[in-house]
């Protein structure tokens, strides 16, 4: 509901205030002159007294409308608010593991299965859809980090890189999340002064690739971040793909000729996100769920700095002067065009 308060104008200086001052004035005058034109020249006539109750509504809002519509110049606020309410969102940066051991076939809720990395897309694809009023970055990361996309409201740019992301995007093997988390905090607006929260999806990585906790501590520092950790996968050791040969076999990754196991470790998730004040999310049937649980925890940031109105005054003013000028248009004007008259 609009409401009412003190009315005053933005733009009470010479480069505003001369032209509308001219305006106002050089057309009142002009309208003036015309009006006085007609009533020393027909003033006695039988016209003149037929319409001279409409000749002055039209001069009146003539009039009027040139006065509103100079008023508007001069930028009045206050006088109309309306208080709708203004959208909220949450800067959110997704951290994709893209490593090898991503691309373990071990998701088996469809025939055939799918990989790791290939749910974990899913996931944000499915989450961004449903809430398309946060904004979204994407970082993804294995031995090396890349910004894919800054946080952005255009959504469709991020789904459409999403949907070309493979374990080769980054030729660097191994799993830095140290160099992702860096990269991903740099990229938050901190003008706002609000929470925004960090999304990663892994496998995990191994124990010695964690580093301890202060190192962490010193990326988040000063930085109002929630770390939200998704471990995808399942417990089961599981051999990383490579390629297929020609007769369409799986070859496998191997090390000193045995195939390779990757085995999911929730530890360093859950480390890191009890270090980065958010939650771990393990991948299952309520997973959308529980992202949109961790995410709504954190505080909203509107668009609007230091009020959640709008003002409508000065579009009230212009609407005035309008609907005056259509007043003036729409009542009968033949016998004035007759008399040379506005």
């Amino acid at each position: 509901m609009p409401c009412k308060s003190i009315m005053y104008f933005q733009f009470l200086d010479a480069l505003h205030l001369i032209p509308a001052v001219l305006f106002v004035c050089v057309s009142l005058i002009i309208i003036f002159i015309r009006y006085k034109k007609y009533v020393s020249s027909h003033g006695k006539g039988i016209n003149y007294f037929a319409y001279k109750n409409i000749t002055l509504l039209r001069i009146i809002s003539l009039g009027l409308s040139v006065i509103f519509i100079g008023t508007s110049i001069l930028g009045p606020v206050g006088f109309m608010r309306d208080s709708a309410k203004t959208p909220l969102w949450i800067d959110c940066i997704w951290l994709l593991d893209v490593s090898a051991s991503m691309d373990v076939l071990d998701i088996k809720e469809s025939n055939p299965p799918v990989s790791r990395l290939e749910k974990a897309k899913s996931i944000i694809e499915s989450y961004m859809i449903a809430h398309r009023e946060n904004r979204y970055g994407l970082v993804i990361f294995a031995g090396k980090s890349r910004l894919v996309s800054p946080l952005t409201s255009e959504h469709g740019s991020i789904l459409s890189f999403l949907a070309s992301i493979d374990s080769k995007s980054i030729s660097e093997g191994g799993t830095d999340f140290h160099e992702a988390l860096t990269l991903a905090t740099d990229r938050f607006d901190t003008k706002w002064n609000s929470e925004s929260a960090i999304v990663l999806l892994s496998d995990g990585w191994d124990p010695d690739d964690y580093n301890n906790s202060d190192k962490i501590a010193n990326i988040l520092s000063g930085k109002n971040l929630h770390i939200t950790t998704i471990w995808i996968g399942n417990k089961p050791p599981s051999p990383i793909p490579v390629w297929k040969n020609p007769f369409g076999d799986t070859v496998y990754k191997k090390y000193n000729q045995e195939i390779v196991l990757s085995s999911l470790n929730t530890k360093s998730l859950k480390s890191l996100a009890k270090i980065g004040n958010g939650e771990y999310v393990k991948d299952d049937e309520s997973i959308l769920k529980n992202i949109e649980r961790a995410l709504n925890s954190i505080g909203k940031t509107s668009n609007v700095e230091g009020t959640n109105t709008m003002d409508i005054t000065q579009r009230i003013f212009i609407f005035i002067g309008f609907f005056c000028f259509l007043v003036f248009l729409l009542f009968p004007s033949t016998f004035l065009k007759s008399w040379n008259v506005l």
